[in-house]
């Protein structure tokens, strides 16, 4: 199998992404000291005021009121900020480049409002909080209470999002979640861990640590990146069974003619190898955030395996259909297993698992082939939102990119799409698809 991964360029593409992160169980108390904030005047872009303060312990908070304001506020929750990062407030393309995006709205009209957690990793729980406080700080910084209140959150973010409308209906008036974890904490988690088993099974001793086990403030270095490339290319078998895998369909961009897979010299083969990789290395990164989330679980497994048969889906190359089901199968006889327990997973579905009581619009948007935060997580959402009866407050948009809340084309459906969420909630009239 050596031979299906010549000359495969792989530098440029590993580029792991940081992407990320849920809620009160009641009224917000202690509201945040008004006196320690700061405003600013700034002499360029749509905004007349910024002001900036803390929200709590090691929080920091923006608000930006444009010059033309249309009396509407968008609180924007971004995603998971490694652990091992300081707690800081976004800057050109950090916060998965949302910073181009906030002048974009406020040239629209829209104040913006966010906050850092009080912590990096999976602070489900903060960000809800954090967020939520910024109502009343939003008030007073525009001088008037904001006519109607919008979330747009990024990734993990919309985990607490969604904990936020389905608790406080009242308080937000329609929502957009971008390339979510919507189908909720644990299913985002059993897919790293999966990740992770797996790549073990078939290239041991290349990562650190295991599944569960990951040294404290481990991350993706350049020399694991390298270790795992390396690995790859040695036996491209185990990454192909990878993607292989129902548990784990790691996000690749398939060729448009499929008899480039007869030719690993095509720009389509090279294109759906390279992706592979990508996704393979960005989902092993994440995982390597595991002691973050153990932490958090007072030392218990957050991953669960212990009665998993790992199974072929669709064949990441077609006509290796059988060497790859062999693969498969033979990772059920040697895959190390692990066992979670319920206090985990109680915590897990608290911090967040929807209920999927939709009150107000919620639109959904994301990549087809998102190499961080799954593509199933829509179809598991939609699942738990038409359980509870809430479908026609639901709107799932798919768009035909590669990446995490990027690519091109990423930013501009999120704007169109906040503009179609405003336009619904303004006729109560669901936008066409």
């Amino acid at each position: 199998m050596r031979t299906l991964l010549p000359s495969l360029a792989v530098g440029a593409a590993l580029a792991l992404a940081a992407c990320a992160d849920s809620a009160p169980t009641g009224p917000i108390a202690g509201a945040p000291d008004l006196a320690r904030r700061e405003v600013a005047t700034p002499g360029t872009g749509p905004w007349a005021k910024v002001v900036r303060g803390e929200t709590g312990p090691g929080s920091m908070y923006q608000i930006f009121v444009p010059t033309s304001w249309n009396g509407d506020v968008i609180y924007f929750m971004h995603g998971l900020i490694p652990p091992t990062r300081p707690v800081a407030l976004p800057t050109g393309t950090d916060w998965d480049s949302f910073v181009a995006v906030r002048e974009q709205f406020g040239a629209l009209g829209y104040a913006i409002a966010y906050s850092t957690y009080s912590e990096n990793g999976l602070a489900l729980k903060d960000a809800a909080l954090r967020t939520h406080q910024l109502r009343g700080l939003v008030a007073s910084a525009a001088q008037g209470q904001p006519d109607r209140s919008f979330i747009v959150a990024y990734s993990l973010g919309t985990a607490p999002a969604l904990r936020l409308i389905e608790q406080f209906p009242k308080q937000y008036d329609g929502a957009l979640l971008a390339c979510g974890m919507v189908g909720g904490t644990p299913l985002e988690l059993q897919y790293a861990g999966h990740v992770r088993a797996l790549f073990d099974f078939y290239y041991p001793g290349v990562l650190p640590g295991d599944a569960v086990d990951v040294p404290e403030g481990g991350e993706m270095t350049p020399a694991l990146q390298a270790a795992i490339v390396s690995a790859v290319l040695a036996n491209p078998t185990g990454m192909l069974a990878i993607a292989s895998t129902v548990q784990t369909p790691i996000a690749f961009v398939p060729p448009s003619n499929p008899l480039d897979w007869g030719n690993p010299a095509s720009v389509g083969y090279q294109t759906a190898i390279g992706t592979m990789l990508q996704s393979l290395v960005t989902a092993l990164g994440y995982q390597l955030y595991t002691w973050d989330v153990v932490d958090r679980t007072h030392g218990h497994s957050p991953f669960d395996n212990s009665t998993t048969t790992y199974t072929l889906g669709t064949p990441a190359i077609p006509t290796l259909a059988g060497p790859l089901s062999a693969a498969i199968a033979a990772s059920n006889v040697g895959v190390k297993r692990y066992t979670s327990t319920p206090d985990a997973q109680n915590f897990l579905e608290r911090y967040y698992v929807p209920t999927g009581e939709l009150e107000i619009p919620v639109i959904t948007v994301h990549n087809r082939w998102d190499y961080l935060v799954p593509f199933f997580h829509e179809a598991a959402f939609a699942e738990i939102v038409a359980d509870a009866g809430s479908s026609s407050m639901l709107l799932q948009r798919t768009l035909n990119l590669y990446g995490h809340c990027s690519n091109a084309g990423f930013a501009p459906a999120v704007v169109q799409s906040f503009l179609d969420l405003a336009a619904w909630v303004d006729s109560g009239v669901k936008p066409a698809n």
